[in-house]
């Protein structure tokens, strides 16, 4: 696998987490129209980018942690 989250694209993803790799996307893309910021919106699209690259069997292999 040569998907490689930053601390941050894994947080994110770490608040969608829990049922696969479509509902994190599904569940980032209903975020993106409440997001003021463009470095969060930028950071969505980012990694919703990178989690369209990868497949369901590679994504269940991730080790996501939340950093503090």
């Amino acid at each position: 696998m040569n998907t490689r989250f930053t601390v941050e694209e894994s947080n994110l993803i770490c608040i969608f987490a829990g049922e696969g790799r479509s509902r994190v996307i599904e569940g980032i893309e209903r975020a993106l129209p409440y997001l003021d910021d463009p470095d969060m919106e930028e950071l969505s699209n980012r990694t919703i980018g990178k989690l369209h690259t990868m497949t369901d069997e590679e994504f269940e292999q991730l080790e996501l942690t939340e950093a503090e």
